[in-house]
């Protein structure tokens, strides 16, 4: 997966399709095209492309990702050429965005969103190695895009997210590295820098094809001018010394972090990060074995060993070599034989003692839950026998008090019963009292009263009981009786 840095100096621009002349089936698709609402747009820029060190895993047709980036489309392909090459999935699309670069007059960049994965896996397999042209040789490169961010900062759009390094933007540069890096399976050639291969670019506006293609030009050290062991940088063109001079290619390497360097004597490219060559170009195309450099007289002569002392006693001398490879070759497959036994012996006592240590951990974590459970458990019925005694306390304790209160409700009620009975007493004793006075102030004030006093002498004075002082008392009685009940 690729990360895309677009320094861009304006925005999205409409890109209008009303002039070109397309043919009925492909104006069929438009119409259907115009109906979902995709977008063509244009915008100007430089594109940095980024991928992650380390990650060696080709983008393939699984990718989870609806972006894709074509890479480098030839200038003569115009913006209505190019959708017109895109018609039998045109309708899979919804963003498409031409990123031109001033600088670059012989390509742009593409930058197309579609609608769904899996409509993106098959646009990529569709389009990805496809001819624009049959009578051109210039094919389709697709990447798949894990972002795009667009900014107006030169700096941030050159600086590399973390654990990530910068490719070319030449698809001829891109091709000469090694698939697990750029991504691209397919080359168009043997992709050696010689004119034949880099005369299709036009303009030669990357400055490592112009530089490959002057072979009569000696090209110099940028910094300190040595003309030995020239490296050239195939992300930006910087041209320095190698390590073993002033190391200027190296400081570029990491001051820009552009770790891809072509050596312009052997035409060869090395990773800085990885310290290593990156090409395909040293492997052999039959068996994929690395190949040896020939004589560097014969290569000076075009690789013709006829003319040159190398074929005197080739026979013999290519009979020795290959008894020689194959004992070698013998001896190394047995070796790599017991080695694989070996590894296969450790691993699989690797993944037994791996296994037992799951089982055991599975085993331990397992008794560790239950005897959580169980404690958790045991905590929660003791709690509820604490509250249970809790509740049974507060219940005797209830009761107690009801007997309590019971045995003081009644004592209340029969010293009220005995209050209100001497109470009834006295009154009925006072009333008499009353009564008697009463009778008494009567007999005075009538005796007062009468003039001839000698009518009462020698007579007598009798009792006479009072109905009402009766009555009066039964009625006190039967009050009280009801104010007891």
């Amino acid at each position: 997966m690729f990360f895309l840095r677009v320094h861009s100096v304006d925005t999205n621009h409409p890109v209008s399709l009303e002039d070109a002349e397309f043919t009925t089936i492909y104006a069929a698709k438009v119409a259907a095209a115009a109906q979902s609402k995709p977008r063509f747009s244009e915008r100007r820029g430089i594109a940095h492309l980024f991928r992650t060190r380390g990650n060696s895993s080709l983008p393939s047709h699984g990718a989870e990702s609806t972006l894709l980036f074509v890479v480098a489309v030839p200038n003569y392909l115009s913006f209505n050429d190019f959708i017109r090459f895109c018609e039998p999935r045109l309708d899979h699309v919804a963003d498409l965005v031409f990123i031109r670069n001033d600088a670059m007059e012989d390509r742009y960049s593409v930058v197309i969103r579609l609608m769904d994965e899996m409509k993106t896996d098959t646009f990529y397999g569709s389009f990805n190695g496809k001819k624009y042209s049959p009578g051109e040789a210039e094919v389709c490169h697709i990447l798949f895009l894990a972002s795009v961010d667009y900014t107006d900062s030169a700096e941030i759009a050159g600086t590399p997210p973390d654990l990530c390094t910068e490719l070319p933007s030449c698809p001829v540069c891109l091709e000469r590295l090694d698939a697990d890096t750029s991504g691209i399976a397919t080359t168009l050639c043997d992709h050696s820098f010689q004119c034949p291969c880099i005369s299709k670019w036009t303009y030669l506006s990357c400055q490592v094809c112009r530089l490959c293609q002057q072979q009569d030009d000696n090209p110099a050290c940028s910094v300190c001018g040595i003309l030995e062991n020239p490296w050239v940088c195939v992300i930006c063109g910087f041209v320095g010394c190698g390590r073993y001079k002033e190391g200027h290619a190296v400081r570029h390497s990491e001051d820009t972090q552009h770790c891809y360097s072509l050596d312009l004597k052997s035409q060869q490219i090395w990773d800085y990060v990885g310290d290593a060559y990156v090409h395909r170009l040293n492997q052999s195309k039959v068996d994929g074995k690395l190949i040896t450099d020939v004589n560097s007289h014969c290569r000076e002569l075009g690789g013709d060993c006829d003319s040159c002392e190398c074929s005197e006693d080739s026979g013999i001398s290519g009979a020795l070599y290959s008894s020689k490879v194959e004992t070698i070759v013998d001896e190394y497959n047995r070796l790599l034989a017991s080695q694989l036994e070996t590894q296969r012996q450790y691993y699989e006592s690797l993944l037994m003692e791996a296994k037992s240590k799951a089982e055991s951990s599975i085993s331990e974590a397992l008794e560790k839950a239950v005897n959580l459970k169980i404690q958790d458990i045991q905590s929660k019925l003791e709690k509820s026998l604490e509250e249970k005694k809790a509740v049974a306390h507060i219940h005797q304790t209830l009761i107690e008090e009801q007997q309590t209160l019971s045995a003081k409700y009644k004592e209340i009620e029969e010293r009220e019963a005995t209050t209100m009975r001497l109470r009834d007493e006295k009154i009925l004793d006072l009333e008499e009292q009353i009564r008697d006075l009463t009778v008494y102030i009567g007999a005075q004030k009538t005796l007062n009263d009468m003039t001839n006093s000698d009518d009462i002498k020698g007579g007598s004075l009798l009792p006479v009981p009072s109905k009402q002082s009766s009555s009066a008392k039964n009625r006190r009685q039967t009050k009280s009786s009801r104010r007891r009940n």
